[in-house]
């Protein structure tokens, strides 16, 4: 998925290929949570604004990228695969809408 010229692992193969996973209740993981886990299976969510040429917000997007970062994260997703350098980013909400955003986030929690 591409999006102002930057390729990111989109939101469903980073679920299927990484095994990219959330709390069970749907939170993401804090920090002091995250960092219990071996570091090669978090990735920090952050949130980005995007604007196209003309400065029109194109939506809110969350982002997760390998790794543990505390400046912009909004929390930690875990993968059930491990990370090597060199991963993409990957996409984790891509909806613009905050209730949309929400239902995305209970279906993924209901499997």
């Amino acid at each position: 998925m591409n999006i102002n010229e930057y390729d990111y692992i989109s939101e469903r193969d980073f679920d299927k290929i990484w095994g990219a996973h959330a709390k069970v209740n749907g939170d993401l993981y804090s920090y002091d949570e995250a960092k219990s886990f071996p570091i090669e299976h978090v990735w920090t969510v952050s949130e980005d604004e995007d604007l196209d040429e003309s400065s029109f917000n194109l939506g809110n997007h969350w982002f997760a990228s390998p790794g543990i970062y505390v400046i912009n994260a909004l929390g930690y997703v875990i993968t059930e695969r491990p990370w090597r350098e060199g991963a993409q980013d990957a996409i984790w909400f891509l909806d613009d809408d905050d209730q949309a955003r929400e239902d995305r986030r209970e279906a993924f929690i209901q499997g």
